[in-house]
């Protein structure tokens, strides 16, 4: 038999971050500029049949309560974890709960940098997008945002979620 000429990823189900709705919470509405909150830890990215996903595309989306200053950012940075339980094996001390965080830019040198929203004057107070790659190692993750906007984020829930879908290798026939 023939080896495969290709293989291509496959995305899996998509795994959203939101205050109430979504798969796992986090409260982002009116959160302060230099502060940070943390995510619900995700399930497992482990897929039964087709095994640990090789990259996870991210969607940030979140709004800011008054214009931002053009190129100002909400940063999304991620806590990775071998274990399954929320408050073991967290770095940086995460809960793995949503909550608020101290001394985020301290607190975010032992994660990773997954992408950053940079924000747009022009677009005022709408819903802003930005889309990023990452490559986890591990199968747990935990989302970390840093508001450093210039701005206090939205006060209403619906402007803010994380989107994670996980794309695994799958082999041609």
């Amino acid at each position: 038999m023939a080896l495969p000429d290709y293989s291509f990823l496959e995305a899996g189900t998509p795994v959203t971050w939101k205050s109430s709705g979504g798969d796992k919470a986090i409260t982002l509405t009116s959160l302060a500029n230099d502060a940070a909150r943390e995510g619900a830890k995700s399930a497992t990215l482990l897929d039964g049949a087709k095994g640990m996903p090789e990259l996870l595309e991210i969607r940030l989306e979140s709004a800011v309560g008054s214009a931002a200053t053009d190129g100002k950012e909400i940063e999304l940075w991620i806590g990775e974890s071998d274990d399954a339980d929320a408050a073991d094996a967290n770095p940086g001390n995460l809960t793995g709960a949503d909550a608020a965080l101290s001394n985020p830019d301290e607190l975010k040198r032992q994660l990773y940098h997954a992408v950053s929203l940079s924000l747009s004057n022009a677009r005022g107070t709408n819903i802003q997008k930005q889309r990023g790659l990452y490559y986890p190692t591990c199968l747990y993750i935990i989302p970390v945002v840093v508001n450093k906007s210039g701005q206090t984020l939205s006060g209403t829930a619906g402007d803010h979620q994380i989107v994670v879908t996980p794309y695994y290798r799958k082999t041609a026939d």
